[in-house]
């Protein structure tokens, strides 16, 4: 087993449960943040959506916002959900990446990390929060210095403190996975996320793709899902085909799926998740989502129970215990 930080204590690995390991707290990103006269009403949202998750069966989420309003976690620590919360440090992609943190060097991104993760974030160490895993990202297959530098900061630390990555990765998972590899990280506790994203599959059909990805799970690392009802991304049967295809080629123990749940505040105090303005469908993309459709219609197109039991329970425990084995 690992001990892994959560909002509310240690927790061992064994207790990770059904874990959906790429969602966020909306608290503040990178791009956004709620306008103040509606901080209540989005610490409600919150509340309400991880009490109906917990009550579908979700038992750890894995916020993958390294940017963490640290005011705002405290207090939906001191609220009941039912979930346990993992959070990150790290960066995101470089626009969406807030002063300092946007201008720091290797070794401060390196720094960075390494105290989020050991003594707690700056400013709340007393109140025991400490980040879980390490994000970085990158737009496209070709890496930025800014992003390389971000990479090879997240690999150093990983050695060190033994530690999982997680990566965005719409394009690029291979030479995300290359490049963290080359560095030393260890790449059974590294992800991949947003790997079905066709705008990021760059010019390859579905055979080459999957062949492509079939390259990151063979060297250990694992590929996340998260564009279900994103038709406009990633049609559904293209999904399906690539969690099919990787499960034929024996790569179903680095298959991973979540939802991606993330959503705005406008300044009227309306919520949108994630393109409901464009596509009304995916306003019922929440943390539940995950077992009260994403599953079920997996199912429906085959994919078996033992397989979502793989993908939700199995798999995220792995991840977590990859240095333990």
């Amino acid at each position: 087993m690992a001990t892994i930080p959560t909002l509310t204590g240690p927790m061992d690995s064994a207790h990770l449960g059904v874990a959906l390991v790429h969602e966020h707290l909306n608290f503040r990103t990178g791009l956004s943040q709620c306008p103040p006269e509606f901080l209540d009403k989005n610490m409600d949202y919150h509340v309400r959506l991880l009490q109906d998750a917990a009550a579908v069966g979700v038992n750890t989420i894995v916020d993958c916002g390294p940017f963490p309003d640290l005011e705002q976690i405290v207090t939906l620590r001191d609220r009941a959900t039912g979930v346990n919360i993992v959070l990150c440090t790290g960066a995101y992609l470089e626009h969406g990446t807030p002063e300092p943190i946007r201008s720091f060097s290797e070794e401060e991104m390196a720094a960075h990390m390494r105290r989020d993760l050991t003594d707690g974030y700056e400013g709340f160490e007393d109140a025991g929060l400490r980040a879980g895993v390490i994000k970085v990202a990158a737009r496209t297959a070709e890496l930025t210095d800014w992003e390389q530098k971000n990479f090879r900061a997240a690999a150093r630390v990983q050695r060190e403190l033994q530690v999982p990555i997680v990566t965005h990765a719409c394009a690029g998972a291979r030479e995300q996975m290359a490049l963290l590899r080359e560095h030393g990280a260890h790449i059974p506790a590294t992800f991949y996320s947003h790997v079905e994203c066709e705008r990021g599959w760059d010019g390859r059909d579905r055979e080459q793709e999957v062949a492509y990805l079939a390259e990151v799970a063979a060297a250990g690392g694992y590929l996340l899902f998260n564009n279900f009802d994103f038709e406009f991304d990633t049609p559904w049967e293209d999904l399906v085909f690539l969690m099919d295809a990787l499960e034929a080629r024996g790569h179903g123990d680095r298959v991973l799926y979540s939802i991606d749940t993330n959503w705005t505040v406008d300044q009227d105090g309306r919520i949108w998740h994630e393109q409901e303005k464009k596509h009304p469908e995916t306003g019922k993309r929440n943390y539940a989502y995950a077992i009260t459709h994403a599953t079920p219609r997996l199912m429906q197109s085959g994919v078996s129970l033992q397989r979502v039991w793989t993908y939700l329970v199995d798999n995220p425990r792995r991840y977590f215990e990859a240095f333990e084995s």
